[in-house]
């Protein structure tokens, strides 16, 4: 199968780069039968690509290693081998610093293997010499082990039988976001990897797929202002689309390697804009059919409430490494209200609630919930001392400026 095969829309040749690149290899040494010019321009002309790249192949000099890389395990496997960083992180935590430790699959056949540094040299010169993986010095010499079971430690062989399709879906499965609600789990991720899969073979960033659900949402958003039954229920059923959407901006950039601190802003921008215009809507439209009087106040209050927390949501995710080494109840107790009342899972009451016409019924339990969260969450953030922990890192930048 050739190295420039591509599963999600990247080849397996960069795939193995990136994957071992994130899981923190810094010099990659790649042999090959023959170095061509698609080959060299498929790692080389990506800016991705950030560690050192070394070709090894029987026409080319001995590689040379440099003396720190010596003292370091290597992680050697066929880039036919799909992984996830994770598996690569875990089987290297206990390498050997003396011994190969060879991992299987359940077949007992050789997965991936974990060589000293100072037998790397030798393994790459037996290739070159044109010796197979499997039966270089290294690893035939190994200690045997299974390779750890779970679902995020993702494996996967390709063979001339593999489905593309398949090895794509099973790959996406891998990908579990622990902020993910019950109805993500069991009803937007259902949708959403379909989905990502045709997107994985499109130009389309994950960037522009997080532009397009945010128009999606105000589109459903401005469905709500007219009122009536029809228009909130399309709203709904378009904001749920635009959920779908925002689950597929992240798949598509974990598995094309295209996260970036950008998107991330990006997508909790766009998030807080639907969400926004989404009461706003809501508000106009229970106003605009006469139901209460207390509709756009209720509305506004949503908003101020949306707008309140978003600030304090932010600063308790970028103090999060804080709340983690101080391990204190107030720490878990802002992670579980954060990741409870920052799910998508509201969309589905939103759709319920346009369903059965008890927008009203939404807009006061919102209206209220949305000031209780914000007020809970500023007082744990002082309570953990990681507001105060924020103020004194502004204070000491604005120092240096």
């Amino acid at each position: 199968m050739s190295p420039l095969t591509k599963i999600g829309g990247v080849s397996l040749l960069k795939r193995a780069v990136l994957t071992a690149q994130k899981a923190g290899v810094t010099t990659c040494y790649l042999y090959v039968a023959h170095v061509t010019a698609a080959l060299r321009h498929e790692v080389h002309d990506d800016s991705r690509v950030t560690s050192q790249i070394v070709w090894v192949s029987p026409t080319l000099d001995d590689p040379h290693i440099p003396e720190p890389l010596m003292t370091e395990p290597s992680v050697v496997f066929a880039v036919t081998t799909i992984v996830r960083h994770p598996l690569l992180q875990t089987i290297t935590q206990d390498a050997s610093a003396e011994k190969t430790t060879v991992f299987t699959d359940a077949a007992g056949a050789a997965a991936i293997a974990v060589v000293p540094g100072a037998r790397v040299a030798t393994l790459l010169r037996e290739l070159q010499q044109g010796q197979r993986l499997a039966d270089t010095s290294a690893i035939m010499g190994g200690d045997q082990q299974r390779l750890p079971q779970a679902r995020s430690l993702f494996f996967h062989r390709l063979t001339p039988a593999s489905r593309i399709a398949e090895v794509e879906q099973a790959l996406l499965l891998s990908l579990e976001n622990p902020r993910d609600g019950r109805v993500d789990t069991y009803f937007n991720r259902k949708l959403s990897r379909p989905l990502t899969r045709r997107l994985l073979h499109t130009l389309l960033t994950p960037n522009q797929i997080t532009l397009l659900s945010c128009m999606v949402g105000l589109v459903g958003a401005l469905c709500f202002f007219p009122g009536g039954y029809w228009g909130p229920v399309l709203g709904a059923v378009l904001l749920q689309f635009s959920v779908v959407l925002d689950c597929c901006d992240g798949e598509v950039a974990r598995v094309k390697f295209l996260e970036s601190p950008f998107g991330d802003v990006l997508d909790i921008v766009c998030d807080t804009l639907v969400t926004i215009a989404i009461f706003v809507g809501m508000g106009v439209a229970v106003w605009q059919d006469g139901a209460s009087s207390q509709a756009l106040p209720l509305a506004s209050m949503l908003v101020l409430g949306g707008c309140l927390a978003f600030p304090l949501v932010t600063l308790a995710e970028k103090t999060e490494a804080v709340g983690d080494r101080r391990e204190g109840w107030e720490d878990t107790l802002m992670k579980r209200l954060i990741a409870s009342l920052t799910t998508r899972d509201v969309s589905i009451v939103i759709f319920a609630s346009a369903l059965t016409g008890k927008l009203l019924w939404f807009l006061w339990g919102a209206a209220i919930g949305a000031q209780i969260f914000w007020l809970i969450l500023l007082w744990l953030l002082w309570r953990a001392g990681r507001l105060q922990h924020w103020i004194q890192g502004v204070e000491v930048k604005n120092e240096e400026v």
